[in-house]
């Protein structure tokens, strides 16, 4: 699906068109930013640009996962906390999904960078550990109603869709979410970030062009990293 991964350093200098803002693959096409999820406890620390949290699902030896995590968060090509957040369908103790998101809520803070959220089913507890929460937020993966993706809008938070906006269950979403507030990914699906942009531009009846410069100005305004379109 994806040609031979890029080492770091060459992102300084192609020309970038399309953004994925949350994907596991290892790999990205030469014409994207993938800002890969690393999750503390499964993943190595590459070295092209990626975001690292202790993921709700994967909370097994708390302390040792948050002491790795200080120390992964600091390299120049972590760019984001997270995903972290909160899962009502999983087994993991609530408490302890509790304990390890304020962990992770604190230490963007401390660091001044982006969190990645994963929610299930857990909003309005979400909203409430982020109450305060200076740095920028950006909900992963959302698939909800259009009244709770305006409610984190007006939040001043943002959305990242993905795969689910594929049949047209989300162009609602599409129509009315403002740009200056939206991302695009694949996460852990076998698509193309270059289709899912395509797919929202014909719902939009937008240029793409226009939609990569807009989402390239809200990885610059986020995540503090000049895109070149």
């Amino acid at each position: 699906m994806h040609c031979v991964s890029t080492v770091f350093l060459l992102f300084l200098t192609m020309d970038l068109r399309y953004i994925d803002i949350h994907t596991h693959s290892v790999c990205a096409a030469a014409n994207v930013l993938s800002l890969r999820n690393i999750i503390v406890s499964k993943d190595d620390l590459p070295d092209t640009y990626c975001s690292v949290g202790i993921h709700p699902w994967y909370i097994d030896n708390e302390r040792q996962q948050y002491v790795e995590l200080e120390q992964y968060a600091t390299e120049k090509q972590v760019l984001g906390i997270g995903e972290c957040g909160l899962d009502k369908m999983v087994a993991i103790p609530w408490n302890k999904q509790v304990e390890v998101f304020e962990q992770q809520i604190a230490l963007a803070e401390h660091l001044r960078k982006p969190l990645l959220i994963h929610c299930v089913r857990s909003y309005q507890e979400v909203f409430m550990l982020l109450d305060g929460v200076t740095v920028p937020v950006v909900f992963h993966g959302f698939n909800k109603k259009i009244e709770l993706a305006r409610q984190i809008i007006q939040k001043g938070y943002y959305l990242s869709l993905g795969a689910s906006i594929f049949g047209g269950l989300l162009d609602e979403h599409i129509h009315q979410l403002p740009l200056n507030k939206i991302f695009l990914e694949t996460d852990d699906k076998p698509i193309e970030i270059m289709d899912v942009y395509m797919y929202f531009c014909a719902v939009r009846k937008m240029p793409l062009s226009e939609l990569q410069e807009e989402l390239a100005a809200n990885f610059e305004r986020v995540f503090k990293y000049s895109v070149l379109i």
